[in-house]
């Protein structure tokens, strides 16, 4: 257990390298360097580098500053971690651009976005 949060293994990827695949990818995505996230988050630059390789978890606290300064719910940052869900690596930061993508739709569009993803067959 580190900081509250169990890191279990899971196939490809382990949690906490997840973890710092989401961080990285919703940090890039905002066009944020570390130093600007840091500064955000009231963090060191080595802190968010740390986690974004993986090197550590942060505290929920950290989390918690993380959600509310880049707006996200704090359930996207902590979903690596939930036993039941395992996401192959190449998928994760395509789920969470197409999550970021459709915050940015309006809901006229966000309702035909559904209706064409409905359209795809099931299957991973």
């Amino acid at each position: 257990m580190v900081n509250g949060l169990r890191t279990d293994d899971s196939p490809g990827m382990d949690r906490l390298q997840e973890f710092a695949l989401v961080l990285r990818t919703l940090r890039s995505d905002r066009g944020l360097t570390q130093e600007q996230l840091a500064e955000l988050i009231d963090r060191s630059v080595q802190t968010v580098s740390n986690m974004e390789r993986g090197e550590t978890l942060p505290t929920i606290d950290t989390l918690a500053r993380i959600a509310e300064r880049l707006r996200i719910p704090l359930r996207e940052l902590t979903d690596v971690f939930d036993p039941g869900e395992t996401i192959a690596p190449d998928r994760l930061p395509l789920e969470v651009e197409l999550l970021q993508s459709s915050r940015r739709l309006s809901l006229r569009d966000l309702r035909v976005a559904v209706k064409m993803l409905k359209a795809f067959p099931e299957g991973r």
